[in-house]
């Protein structure tokens, strides 16, 4: 069983709460919903016992590599807060759909 999946998923959770603070309006409402769609996700994976060799679990690893990378430490704006929103979402539906393979 990894852990990988569940501290991802919280560590984007993170960044993304340090993103949604530096934006207004509906960027930073879009932000926050996601941040808190990953917490869950991250508690949920926390409890789940993960296949880390399933393809499902390395897509969801890649999506949040993927958005962590975009967003960064998200300490200042970023220049494109829609792309960063759209791989954030990406993430979470690929966390869920790992998940979810797995009951």
């Amino acid at each position: 069983m990894s852990h990988d999946l569940a501290e991802k998923t919280t560590g984007l959770a993170s960044r993304v709460n340090n993103l949604a603070v530096l934006q207004t309006g509906v960027d930073s409402r879009a932000l926050l919903e996601q941040q808190d769609r990953l917490a869950k996700l991250a508690l949920v994976a926390i409890v789940k016992d993960l296949d880390a060799e399933a393809d499902e679990y390395k897509a969801a690893i890649k999506g949040l590599d993927e958005a962590i990378e975009f967003i960064g430490e998200a300490q200042r704006k970023i220049q494109d807060v829609a792309k960063a929103i759209r791989l954030v979402k990406k993430a979470a539906d690929l966390v869920e759909k790992a998940i979810t393979k797995f009951g």
